[in-house]
């Protein structure tokens, strides 16, 4: 089995180091933040996985890329995506368009026919669950003077 794994590494080019630095830094980077509460620098990578700092740079780009790691800019500006990022991204790979800034998610549409690709919605549509009285209905809310009038009466009765 080990035999087979290893031509199939070398039709695609990989050597056994490349196809594994990548989950080594990832290993290293997941252990770190937890360890320590802050992201590693690229030195520390390197100490880590044994290889050097350009080696650590481009597997953090890589997995940056895939997502798989999280990068603002600043010194130690790696993190782990949450779950809710993690669920986000499978979303989109899904073809569901979601809007974070308001909490949106609408199903997928089909370039070719303008149709939902998926027969029911992923979130049930929001339901009413306020009715206003009636003389807030009609708009002869009078506002707060009306309402600190009931309070000031319940309270003296």
């Amino acid at each position: 089995m080990a035999n087979h794994d290893n031509e199939t590494r070398e039709a695609l080019g990989l050597t056994p180091e490349m196809a594994s630095l990548r989950l080594l830094v990832l290993d290293f980077v997941r252990e770190y933040i937890c360890r320590w509460g802050h992201s590693p620098s690229y030195g520390e990578i390197a100490n880590g996985t044994n290889t050097h700092r350009e080696g650590a740079r481009r597997a953090v780009k890589s997995l940056v890329g895939d997502r798989m790691l999280l990068r603002v800019p600043g010194p130690r500006g790696l993190s782990l995506p949450s779950q809710r990022d993690q669920a986000i991204e499978l979303l989109r790979q899904q073809g569901y368009v979601v809007d974070e800034d308001i909490g949106h998610v609408a199903p997928p549409i089909s370039a070719r026919t303008g149709s939902l690709v998926a027969d029911t919605p992923l979130l049930p549509a929001a339901a009413l669950d306020y009715f206003p009285a009636d003389d807030e209905a009609d708009g002869n809310d009078n506002g707060p003077d009306e309402e600190g009038e009931r309070e000031s009466g319940r309270e003296a009765a």
